[in-house]
């Protein structure tokens, strides 16, 4: 498992090149969790509502850098679900921009501040034949997720930067527990991957 930020001094790694695969692998599935960009500060007159909150210019920048090194490590994505939050579903824009093909993105209203998690594995099994999924959404809901899927539940202590994002893999469709964590980076590490 390779995991970046403080906890317990584990040092950023850069995650690895995606495998090449092949239409054998039916029962493979990839799970990408992304936290939105960086977006206008609470505070901002322009942000009286936060889920009207757009990501500043510099946040989509970040977004789109990251997006394009996870398109150069291979990664490709059928399906984006985000948040109907405004700074996730501009994310989730962005990295469908740039992949080619754009995948479909979807808005989740399990991803929203304070939803169920099981809401979001009930969205994603409607459709069963999308299998390179990313979910993009909040803090610290994802991070709650994301340790439950793996089965670490709350102690997991892992927590996603704005632009951070992991990889989980799964057998099958994603279910809670059983979950692989293949890589957890810090929006750093994703943009300096080479």
């Amino acid at each position: 498992m390779e995991k970046s930020g403080k906890q317990g001094g584990a040092k950023q790694a850069s995650p690895k090149r995606a495998p090449a695969t092949s239409e054998d692998e039916q029962g493979a599935y990839q799970l990408f969790i992304m936290r939105h960009g960086i977006a206008l500060d609470r505070t901002s007159p322009l942000a009286s509502d936060d889920a009207a909150r757009p990501l500043t210019p510099q946040g989509r920048k970040r977004v789109a850098r990251i997006a394009a090194e996870l398109l150069k490590l291979g990664y490709a994505f059928d399906w984006i679900v985000c948040s109907p939050l405004v700074r996730a579903a501009e994310t989730a824009k962005i990295v469908a921009a740039v992949q080619k093909p754009s995948p479909p993105v979807d808005v989740c209203a399990a991803l929203r501040p304070g939803a169920s998690r099981e809401d979001v594995l009930g969205f994603l099994a409607k459709n069963p034949d999308r299998k390179r999924v990313m979910l993009v959404g909040h803090e610290p809901d994802l991070s709650a997720l994301a340790g439950r899927l793996i089965g670490a539940g709350r102690d997991a202590n892992l927590e996603f930067k704005k632009g951070g994002c992991c990889l989980i893999e799964y057998d099958g469709l994603p279910s809670r527990y059983s979950g692989r964590l293949v890589w957890w980076l810090t929006p750093r590490a994703l943009r300096a991957s080479h």
